[in-house]
């Protein structure tokens, strides 16, 4: 008798292959479209990083840009457009100038807000997602029920106020106080800072002297600040031990090398024309330079002006134009005439000078554009330059920092 098999393996290779599909489809989608999410999420996270590094540059090197915070103001408009510019996958991200570009305390201890409750902080967060309507898309994942997927990326960068430089120059000027004697006036390239009077061995003090105030953490003092003289042209003009304290007088310093104090017309030349290497902070003591100075002072300038001859300053932007800098092959960073300066105490220089050793105490730092030589004097225009930050910071009133470092913290 002839027996009839119930088994069969007509369909077992079917089986297989839409199983092996399956698997391979779900492959597809976790390799594909989880690696389309991942570089959409890095693409989002390179947008609010640049929106967030531009808005915090705007903060501190624009005008208005550390007090207008609103949404059409210099941070955020400049946030916003430099997040859509970068897009994730070819798209723009979404991102809205009212609840994803504002000021924050993030992470809170490094964005503490000044006194006038203005945090240093600006965080940009971009989205493409369902919820904003610009999902990405799912490729495979369609046949596991996956529609589409989303990405977001928060950034948060900082204005840190900087409180060195690693490019001093070596002229040391007086910083700002008020005209009060004989009368109040303001204060202008003609003023002369005057407290008292020496006659024979007694100083008779003036009623009222003229008042210096050196910035804090929470005060610019009478001292330079950026809203009010950020584009101030000023003509330096060599100084003396006998010569009176008056705005742009500098003196020339001694800025210390990696091998000692420089000293000599060479070692001063070399550190107008280039760089000391080491950073000087806020709070040093620098030595005065013996004589005034002047042949090396000249042919230090002429150095620096032949590296970027076509620079020029524009006073309606107050801003460097023509620079090599800016050409399509840049020269360097930044023109290398915008050069950062040391601003001493007044007041603690005019008391020891009167006893016949001053004291040149560093209690700001400025940018400074090299114009030109008029003479012996150096004509140029204050400025903001990158700084740095050594120890624990200078404590310096924002208003008062012509030196910042843009920080990226989150």
């Amino acid at each position: 008798m002839k027996r009839i098999s119930v088994c069969s393996d007509h369909g077992a290779m079917l089986l297989n292959l839409a199983v092996g599909v399956m698997v391979f489809i779900g492959m597809l989608a976790f390799v594909v479209d989880y690696g389309v999410m991942w570089v959409g999420r890095g693409q989002a996270q390179n947008a609010a990083d640049a929106g967030a590094l531009a808005g915090a540059v705007a903060m501190a090197l624009d005008t208005n840009g550390w007090t207008d915070r609103t949404e059409t103001g210099p941070a955020r408009a400049a946030a916003l457009r430099m997040a859509q510019s970068n897009a994730i996958w070819s798209q723009t991200p979404s991102v809205n100038v009212a609840t994803d570009v504002f000021f924050t305390g993030d992470p809170a201890a490094m964005c503490p807000a000044d006194v006038n409750g203005l945090t240093p902080c600006i965080r940009v967060d971009v989205y493409r997602n369902q919820a904003r309507g610009n999902p990405l898309p799912a490729i495979f994942g369609r046949a596991v029920g996956l529609v589409n997927q989303g990405v977001r990326a928060t950034a948060t960068a900082r204005v840190a106020v900087a409180n060195a430089s690693d490019c001093l120059k070596p002229w040391a000027i007086p910083d700002k106080w008020l005209e009060r004697y004989p009368v109040p006036a303001p204060w202008t390239s003609t003023s002369t800072y005057e407290t008292g009077a020496q006659q024979g061995q007694t100083w008779t003090p003036y009623n009222p002297p003229d008042l210096y105030t050196r910035p804090s953490g929470s005060d610019p003092g009478t001292g330079f600040t950026v809203q009010a003289d950020l584009g101030l042209q000023v003509t330096l003009k060599a100084g003396g031990p006998q010569t009176s304290i008056a705005p742009g007088v500098y003196f020339p310093v001694r800025i210390p090398t990696y091998t000692g104090a420089s000293t000599g017309g060479s070692d001063y030349r070399a550190n107008i024309s280039g760089c000391n290497g080491i950073p000087i902070s806020i709070g040093t003591t620098l030595q005065s330079e013996n004589g005034n100075m002047i042949g090396p002072t000249s042919q230090g300038v002429a150095d620096l002006i032949a590296l970027d001859p076509q620079a020029d300053w524009d006073p309606a932007t107050k801003s460097v134009i023509n620079s090599c800098a800016q050409a399509t092959t840049s020269c360097a960073p930044r023109s290398p005439r915008i050069v950062a300066i040391p601003i001493f105490d007044t007041a603690v220089f005019e008391s020891t000078k009167r006893q016949g050793l001053p004291v040149f105490t560093v209690v700001n730092i400025l940018g400074f554009f090299i114009d030109q030589m008029q003479g012996n004097d150096v004509v140029g225009y204050l400025t903001e330059v990158p700084g740095l930050t050594v120890g624990a910071g200078p404590g310096l009133d924002p208003r008062a920092a012509f030196l910042w470092n843009i920080q990226l913290i989150r």
